[in-house]
């Protein structure tokens, strides 16, 4: 089965491919965002030995329980946990603004430019910055 590959043709996809690794990571960016391990194990091990050491020592000055129950953040701590059966419901909110209709849209509207004209409080170098709703 002798397939034969125009030169045009292998030339686009060698073109194609040669476009799309000069666009990939280089290793020290993959380094950087953790993708691509370390080189070596030593290093990788050296890596996890401070992280430990970082991790216990950070473990080691937390307060004791009995601190922060002088310090009155830990009030109370009980031993047990009550469990109870609840009986299921809907928990979707109810949302009567969804069930308004255009004449309720418009009253309120109105209601609104009311109340911002005639009774709340504004003062006048600020009267211009009120913002009216349409009709």
């Amino acid at each position: 089965w002798g397939l034969v590959i125009p030169n045009k043709l292998l030339s686009n996809k060698r073109m194609f491919l040669i476009r799309r690794l000069s666009q990939r990571p280089t290793a020290e960016e993959l380094e950087q965002r953790n993708i691509l391990k370390p080189r070596n194990e030593q290093e990788e091990m050296e890596e996890k030995r401070e992280i430990k050491r970082r991790l216990t020592r950070k473990l080691s000055q937390r307060p004791t329980v009995e601190e922060l129950r002088q310090a009155k953040i830990l009030i109370r701590f009980s031993d047990y946990v009550e469990v109870s059966d609840a009986q299921d419901y809907d928990r979707r909110a109810d949302k009567p603004w969804t069930r308004l209709t255009a004449a309720d849209k418009a009253a309120i509207r109105k209601e609104l430019n009311d109340f911002k004209s005639n009774e709340m409080e504004v003062h006048e170098s600020s009267r211009h910055l009120t913002r009216f709703h349409r009709p």
